[in-house]
C-alpha cells in the first residue's frame, strides 16, 4: 500500500508555517534581547519589564518608557499602511485613554531592521502638542479625505480600518499627547551586535564584550523565566542587572584593563545651570556647536566627574595617575591642533576650531593603563577647557574673556546640582602625590592669564 501524496494546499501550508516559526521566535527572542538593552542604558533605581507594562518597558521616578518591538524581517512594519504599525498607535491611544500609562510616558517604536515609513517618521519628528494636533488632522484628511465629508474613510481596508480608525477618531488631547512623545528606534539588522556597542560604554574591553554579553543574555532570559513560572511580573531591576555585570566583567575581562562607568543622576535642571554658566559651553559656542553637541558635552562633562570622585575613593586610581591622563590630553590637543592649523589654514576659524573638538573627542587615551568609558575622554577635554588650559577657536582666549565681560555679574555658583560633586581646583604644576586623589583636572593658574 503506497503512502498518499499530500496535497497541494497541505505542501503549501507546511512551507508557510516552515517560515514563519522562526520569524516567530525571532521576534520573542529580540525582547530579551531589548530589555538587556533597557538595562544597560537604565539608572539605578529603576527597573525593567517584558510584557507587563508592554512589550518592553523601563520605570522610573521621572516616568515611564513603553516599547513595541517589530522584528522587521518579512515586510517594513512601519510603513504608511502597515497594519502593525496602525495597531501599535491603537493600542497606545487605548492606554492613555483608559489611563493605564501616565501622561509623562515616552513610547518606544524598535525596529531591528532599518526600515522607515514618512507617517512614523513625521510623528517622530513631533515634539509639542501643537504641532502634534496639526499632524493629527493632516493624516485625517490622507486617509478620509477632505471634511467635511472625508470620501476615503469607507475605502480603507477592513482590518487596516479599525485601527487607523481608533486613532484617529480619538479626542485631539489624546492623540497630540501621543504623538508628542513617540520614538522611532532603527536597529542595524543584528540586535545583538548593537548591543555590543552599549557593552563598550561600560568600558569592556574588546576581547571580552562577547562572552559579557551571553552571560546578560542568558541571565536575563533565565531571571524572566523564573518570575512567570512563580506567576509575578517580569521586572528586573538595575542593581540586580548591575551585579551581573559587574561579576561578568570580572570573570571575562582577563586584561584587568576596566574602569567601570558610576550611575550618576543628571536632571535637567543640572543640565540648564550648566549651559548657562560654564566655561566650557562657551568654549563650544565661540566655535558654533549644535545645540544637541552642548547638551552632550554637559552629560560627559557631569558624569566624567563622578568617575574621578569615585575612582579616587575607591582607589581604583591614585593621584599621580590623572596628572598623567591630563598631560596625554593637552598633548594630544596640542598635536590636533597643529596638524589642523597646517591642513586647514583656508577654513575659517570656527571650521577650524570645530574640526579640532571632533578630533580630540575620537581620541583614545588611557587611565593608569585601564580603558575609560566612552564619555570619559570627552568629560575631560571639557574640564580642561572649563580651566581654560586648552580650548577650540583659534582665539579661545579672547572670546571666552569677551563672553565674560558681556554676561557680567560672574555667575560662581557651584559646577553641578546636590549629588554630584564640583571640580576642586588644585594648584599646577601637580603636588607630590597624597593619600587622596582629585576629583577633577586641576586648572592651570598660570595658563589661565593669558597666552
Amino acid at each position: 500500500m503506497t503512502r498518499a501524496r499530500p496535497t497541494a494546499a497541505k505542501a503549501a501550508n507546511k512551507k508557510r508555517r516552515s517560515n514563519q516559526v522562526p520569524g516567530q521566535f525571532y521576534g520573542y527572542s529580540l525582547q530579551i534581547t531589548r530589555v538587556v538593552a533597557h538595562l544597560l542604558r537604565a539608572r539605578q533605581g529603576e527597573s525593567v519589564s517584558v510584557e507587563h507594562l508592554d512589550d518592553v518597558a523601563t520605570s522610573a521616578a521621572a516616568g515611564v518608557v513603553v516599547e513595541q518591538d517589530k522584528s522587521g524581517l518579512a515586510h517594513n512594519p512601519v510603513a504608511d499602511r502597515a497594519l502593525e504599525l496602525w495597531k501599535t498607535l491603537h493600542n497606545w491611544v487605548r492606554a492613555i485613554r483608559d489611563g493605564a500609562l501616565r501622561s509623562d510616558t515616552k513610547f518606544v517604536l524598535y525596529v531591528a531592521q532599518s526600515h522607515r515609513g514618512h507617517v512614523i517618521e513625521r510623528i517622530h519628528a513631533t515634539s509639542t502638542r501643537v504641532d502634534a494636533a496639526a499632524l493629527v488632522e493632516a493624516l485625517r484628511t490622507e486617509f478620509w479625505g477632505a471634511a467635511p465629508k472625508r470620501l476615503e474613510r469607507a475605502k480603507l481596508p477592513s482590518e487596516l480600518a479599525e485601527h487607523v480608525n481608533g486613532v484617529l477618531s480619538a479626542s485631539d488631547e489624546v492623540v497630540a499627547l501621543l504623538f508628542a512623545n513617540v520614538i522611532l528606534e532603527s536597529g542595524s539588522g543584528s540586535p545583538n551586535d548593537d548591543l555590543l556597542v552599549l557593552i563598550a560604554e561600560k568600558a569592556i574591553s574588546e576581547t571580552a564584550r562577547e562572552d559579557v554579553l551571553k552571560h546578560l543574555l542568558g541571565w536575563a532570559k533565565r531571571a524572566i523565566d523564573k518570575r512567570i513560572e512563580k506567576r509575578l511580573p517580569a521586572v528586573l531591576s538595575w542593581e540586580e542587572f548591575q551585579k551581573q555585570l559587574v561579576a561578568a566583567a570580572k570573570k571575562f575581562d582577563r586584561s584587568e584593563s576596566l574602569l567601570t562607568s558610576t550611575p550618576a543622576e543628571i536632571s535637567e535642571a543640572d543640565v540648564q545651570k550648566e549651559l548657562r554658566s560654564r566655561t566650557y559651553v562657551r568654549q563650544l559656542e565661540a566655535v558654533r556647536c549644535e545645540e544637541c553637541d552642548l547638551h552632550r558635552s554637559v552629560h560627559d562633562f557631569l558624569r566624567s566627574a563622578v568617575d574621578r570622585t569615585t575612582w579616587s575613593e575607591q582607589g581604583d586610581v591614585i593621584e599621580g595617575s590623572f596628572h598623567e591622563f591630563e598631560d596625554g590630553l593637552e598633548r594630544g590637543w596640542q598635536s590636533q591642533r597643529t596638524r589642523v592649523e597646517i591642513e586647514q589654514k583656508a577654513a575659517i576659524e570656527e571650521d577650524r576650531g570645530r574640526l579640532l573638538y571632533a578630533n580630540c573627542m575620537a581620541l583614545q587615551v588611557r587611565l593608569q593603563g585601564m580603558e575609560v568609558p566612552t564619555y570619559f575622554v570627552p568629560g575631560s577635554f571639557h574640564t580642561l577647557a572649563d580651566s581654560m588650559r586648552l580650548g577650540w577657536h583659534p582665539r579661545f582666549r579672547e572670546l571666552v574673556a569677551a563672553a565674560a565681560v558681556a554676561r557680567c555679574p560672574p555667575n560662581d555658583e557651584g559646577a553641578v546640582s546636590e549629588g554630584i560633586r564640583p571640580a576642586e581646583p588644585a594648584p599646577h604644576p601637580p603636588p607630590p602625590p597624597s593619600a587622596t586623589a582629585p576629583t577633577a583636572l586641576a586648572p592651570d593658574p598660570v595658563k589661565d592669564g593669558g597666552e
